[in-house]
């Protein structure tokens, strides 16, 4: 991994910092990256392509994830230093009974969904598969995947907003 580093992690920085014109971002998800890398170096395959290609698509597809989670996220908080001070502007106010509520029906939320749709769900969300990484590792049709993801999610809150779980 450190020679893998060092022969690439310059290009790796750059395509990130590109996308991202941060220099302090840029380097967190450098990190990221070869995290990724490291997790997934079995999913590279010579035949399909170079390993410097595949490192820039890993990084750039680091980098577009992270833009549009901060495109998505709720406006900049107004809060000061002084009210992050407060540390119980950090406990949560939902009671125990409550979040066992919601836990149990995020379970069973999961427990209703089909067997290819909880593992195309643990493909994207626990392992940070792409859905062309899904669909390949799957063998099965790119659409096929995204069709799973899609009702996979809509079967997860439909179940939690009737299991009181909002």
């Amino acid at each position: 991994m450190g020679a893998l580093y060092d022969k690439y992690g310059a290009l790796v920085y750059t395509v990130i910092f590109r996308a991202v014109n941060n220099q302090s971002t840029a380097e967190d998800l450098a990190q990221e990256t070869f995290l990724r890398i490291w997790n997934r170096i079995h999913t590279f395959d010579a035949e399909r392509g170079r390993l410097e290609g595949w490192l820039v698509t890993v990084a750039r597809n680091r980098a577009f994830d992270y833009l549009r989670s901060i495109r998505n996220a709720p406006s900049q908080s107004s809060a000061t230093l002084e009210d992050l001070e407060q540390a119980g502007l950090f406990v949560s106010r939902e009671s125990q009974p409550d979040r066992m509520l919601r836990e149990k029906a995020v379970t069973k939320a999961l427990e209703s969904l089909s067997r290819d749709q909880r593992e195309v769900l643990e493909l994207t969300h626990f392992e940070g598969m792409t859905q062309t990484e899904i669909a390949s590792k799957l063998n099965k049709p790119l659409g096929t995947v995204k069709s799973l993801v899609r009702s996979a999610l809509k079967n997860l809150r439909s179940a939690v907003v009737e299991g009181g779980a909002q």
